[in-house]
């Protein structure tokens, strides 16, 4: 702020010159301090802010669904246990978030039996991160959880990822047992493994088990390619974490914790990553699944999310309250070896 500029006894004695000309100089003072301050946006607040502000009060030890719209505790509250989770978190730009939010919007008018809540936006109206989940939520005891992160931070370090980015793949709903929610999710792959499968074919919502419909009729993407095309649809869509995730697996199960994505048909889960954007206690019924289609694929909203770009320099590790934020080994580009 600009300091009062008064006017001095012999710039009284100068008549009314004197004084339009102290006006305009009181006024230049004051547009010069403010203007550039106004126009310009705030400064980004640092990475390590929102470690210190990602979990929320807790109000009560009790599970009661009734401070938390319904939902359950996965692992309920007990004294001397940790509950954890690893992650990756996205917090998305302002237009990324707007577009996330038309799509929510044009969905609730659309499927008045699920009205999708929102992981978007707090209770208050302040945008939240997303996140891929690294694990399972997993109870560690208090004697084993400083051990724990500093494994982590052993195995992150000696991983071979450097920062990468995740680009949208497809949209489905996801029920859970565990949770007895269903959830509206985006699954993500590689940025270049997606760009590559592109040239398969082109992506839409998925039938919730894993599966992608073409655009226009109901032939999975997983039927025979050629060419080109089918040496892009072999590629593995998560190099990068897929290896984040044996290594959090292995870690969890040393632990005694029970790991994420462990299909008895061999499967490693390099295909089940996904960021939840809203959930619903509804089932996900055909009529829903088809519905969510239609929305999602009309004109520009399934393109522009799809045109989304995730970067990815870390992975958090939250154990009870508090949250750790452990950087990728740095590389010379972003998501490829040296």
């Amino acid at each position: 702020m600009a300091l009062v500029d008064y006017s001095s006894s012999s710039e009284s004695e100068d008549g009314e010159e004197g004084a339009q000309s102290t006006a305009a100089k009181r006024q230049k003072t004051s547009h010069d301090a403010s203007s550039p301050d106004a126009s310009s946006p705030l400064p980004p607040l640092p990475a390590a802010f929102h470690n210190l502000y990602a979990s929320t009060v807790r109000v009560s030890t009790a599970d009661d669904p009734a401070l938390h719209q319904g939902r359950k505790r996965v692992n309920p509250h007990k004294a001397g246990s940790w509950p954890s989770h690893l992650y990756i978190e996205w917090h998305p730009t302002p237009s990324q978030h707007a577009l996330l939010s038309n799509l929510l919007a044009a969905l609730r008018p659309a499927l008045p039996e699920v009205l999708p809540t929102s992981f978007l936006t707090s209770d208050l109206g302040a945008p939240q991160p997303l996140h891929v989940s690294l694990s399972r939520p997993v109870v560690l005891g208090t004697a084993h959880k400083d051990e724990f992160l500093e494994r982590l931070v052993a195995r992150v370090a000696g991983c071979g990822v450097g920062p990468f980015d995740l680009a949208p793949r497809g949209l489905e709903w996801h029920r859970t047992s565990e949770s007895g929610r269903s959830f509206l999710v985006l699954r993500v792959g590689s940025a270049d493994a997606v760009s590559a499968s592109a040239l398969a074919a082109p992506r839409g919502i998925g039938d919730g088990k894993g599966r992608e419909k073409r655009q226009g009729g109901s032939t999975p993407t997983d039927a025979p390619a050629t060419g080109m095309a089918q040496t892009a649809a072999k590629q593995r869509h998560n190099p990068e974490l897929s290896n984040l995730l044996r290594r959090c697996n292995a870690l969890v199960e040393e632990f005694g914790q029970p790991p994420l994505y462990a299909f008895r048909d061999g499967k490693d889960g390099d295909d089940a990553f996904h960021i939840s954007v809203a959930w619903s206690f509804a089932e996900p019924t055909s009529e829903v699944r088809q519905c969510t289609e239609r929305v999602f694929s009309r004109a520009g909203v399934r393109d522009e999310i799809l045109a989304m770009r995730i970067p990815v320099d870390g992975v958090k590790a939250k154990i009870g309250n508090v949250v750790t934020h452990i950087p990728l080994p740095a590389r010379g580009k972003r998501g490829r070896e040296e």
